[in-house]
């Protein structure tokens, strides 16, 4: 994913057109843009979130945004539960038995992205809204003192496999133009995956790093 999201960046930048200069301290017309994003993603665990979006325009301070990524571990309170009820009944078996708890979702959203040009300014503050698919995949391991914890107990779907379901996604930024073509963009994102049971909020703070063509 990072060596695509790399040659997406090359290859607008080497193909960016020339523009009229724009008036000083100015953000000049834009037909899209590219960028690869970094975040802390938090809820009831913290890890990190990576991707890339890509944005065309369609009107003056409007585009069509596509995203996706990957969030290490966004794990709900409810997986480390059942986790430490399996654990604790284990032991009684099989002695002190620990456990290891990851839920790590891979995501893809489209949307709508407004920005809000600032009169003699090179920041552009924005909101955006989308929705797409999510999969989650429930990855949860433990340890008793023979090493194996598949003699005394079986893994249900509590606690194993994945699911792909709806995701919404909404969120707001900052977007700084540096030179004629290069953006850092400062970002929340909030998104709702519905898995079974509670479903699964995804909280994204970060920074894009990326170009307009």
């Amino acid at each position: 994913m990072r060596f695509g999201l790399t040659t997406v960046v090359i290859l607008a930048a080497l193909g960016t057109p020339a523009y009229a200069q724009a008036p000083s301290g100015t953000l000049p017309p834009s037909r899209g843009y590219a960028e690869a994003v970094a975040q802390s993603a938090f809820g009831n665990v913290t890890s990190q979130s990576f991707g890339g979006e890509f944005g065309i325009a369609v009107r003056p301070g409007v585009s069509i945004f596509v995203e996706g990524g990957l969030v290490r571990d966004a794990s709900p309170a409810s997986l480390g539960a059942a986790a430490q009820t399996l654990a604790s009944a284990v032991t009684v078996l099989a002695g002190p038995t620990t456990y290891r708890v990851k839920e790590p979702v891979t995501f893809g959203v489209a949307g709508v992205k407004y920005a809000f040009p600032v009169s003699s300014s090179r920041v552009e503050p924005y909101v955006l809204a989308g929705a797409g698919l999510a999969q989650a995949r429930k990855d949860v391991s433990f340890t008793t003192p023979s090493g194996d914890i598949t003699q005394y107990a079986t893994l249900g779907t509590d606690l194993s496999g994945s699911e792909t379901k709806a995701m919404i996604s909404v969120g707001a930024g900052v977007g700084w133009l540096i030179g004629r073509a290069l953006v850092i963009d400062l970002q929340y994102r909030y998104g709702r995956v519905f898995t079974s049971g509670d479903g699964l909020n995804l909280n994204r703070a970060g920074v894009g790093v990326g170009v307009r063509f």
